[in-house]
């Protein structure tokens, strides 16, 4: 663990200031940097503070979260990923001396022990039941109108909501996600303006995916791909063809989605390919390859489609959905049975 105020003095001003005004330090634009420094590690301290964190950071950072405070481990270091709700709320701190490692602060133990009660874990499923829908909706869609929301609501959880409390919900979370009430949208945070130009005017009036609950709410995840064969097939391509570690291989085919998914030309897939010493021996295992990089491309969940795959579109087809059984775990996290919860 490590000293907040100590690690907070290497941010810059704006760094401070987003960080204040995400953990809702009062009049923060005000403060010189030592000042605003002593009045952010003053606010962490405070149990609201805590329960602010508690309710709304994700279900890694929080079970990280959890784990320190039942160890009491007093050093401990982790990947982004496993503290990234942390982050954002200064309750963690990158190591400058090992890249990528993170550690918690020195109060992180004593807060969670505070407000760990079952009234408060109550509040944090309803939190986020309700972050778990609208991200799976922007991962799926990148922008998502009002209306859409709404009508999420009521389909998948039979809930009502309107537009205000959409808004107050969001605006309440320490997630970026770009609300544009004029137009009445959210827009996925790391879409940047050409981006959403594109996107918005291909997107044109399709109407967005909307699979059965228990599918749609894995998107929920960041780094959830609703796989088809093809990408499967990428994946033992690899496996046969990279003479790498066994670890290396998921970030090998990420690094090839991403590639393909940018639009990249055949030459940029096979300099990438080069660099991890890989050639193809002859011209049909390269057609080979480059066929099942069409259908990937084919069969991926895109924003310009809302949620939907080319292929979807080119045919009318019937897709079996994988049923939530009334007494399984509800898919939207809450912790309850399916038939008690959304399936009510």
């Amino acid at each position: 663990m490590t000293n907040a105020e100590e690690k907070l003095k290497a941010y810059n001003m704006n760094d401070l200031k987003r960080l204040a005004k995400t953990i809702s330090v009062k009049n923060y634009s005000t403060f010189k940097k030592d000042d605003l420094i002593k009045e952010i590690t003053a606010t962490q301290k405070q149990p609201e503070t805590a329960l602010y964190a508690y309710k709304y950071i994700d279900e890694a950072s929080f079970s990280t979260w959890k784990q320190a405070a039942e160890t009491k481990k007093n050093e401990a270091d982790y990947s982004l990923e496993e503290i990234f709700g942390l982050y954002i709320m200064g309750y963690a701190f990158e190591d400058t001396e090992k890249e990528d490692h993170f550690y918690l602060t020195d109060t992180v133990v004593e807060l969670y022990n505070e407000v760990d009660t079952i009234e408060n874990m109550e509040a944090r499923l309803e939190v986020q039941r309700r972050l778990n829908l609208i991200r799976a909706a922007l991962h799926l869609y990148g922008i998502v109108s009002f209306e859409q929301l709404i009508h999420l609501f009521k389909k998948y959880y039979d809930e009502d909501v309107t537009s205000k409390e959409l808004v107050d919900f969001l605006e309440g979370s320490p997630y970026d996600i770009s609300i544009d009430e004029d137009k009445a949208q959210i827009v996925i945070d790391d879409m940047n303006y050409a981006q959403y130009e594109m996107v918005r005017k291909l997107q044109g009036d399709r109407p967005y995916y909307e699979p059965e609950f228990g599918k749609f709410i894995k998107f929920s995840d960041p780094n959830y791909i609703d796989e088809s064969s093809n990408h499967k097939n990428l994946k033992e391509w690899i496996k046969k063809n990279v003479d790498v570690p066994k670890s290396k291989h998921e970030s090998i085919y990420i690094s090839l989605l991403q590639l393909i998914m940018r639009g990249e030309k055949q030459d940029e897939i096979i300099k990438y390919l080069m660099s991890l010493n890989v050639e193809f021996s002859n011209v049909n295992d390269q057609r080979e390859f480059f066929d099942n990089v069409a259908g990937i491309v084919e069969n991926t969940r895109h924003f310009k489609y809302r949620g939907h795959k080319e292929s979807e579109l080119k045919t009318k087809t019937i897709v079996k959905e994988v049923k939530v059984g009334r007494n399984d775990p509800c898919p939207c996290g809450s912790g309850k049975k399916y038939k008690k919860c959304c399936g009510a």
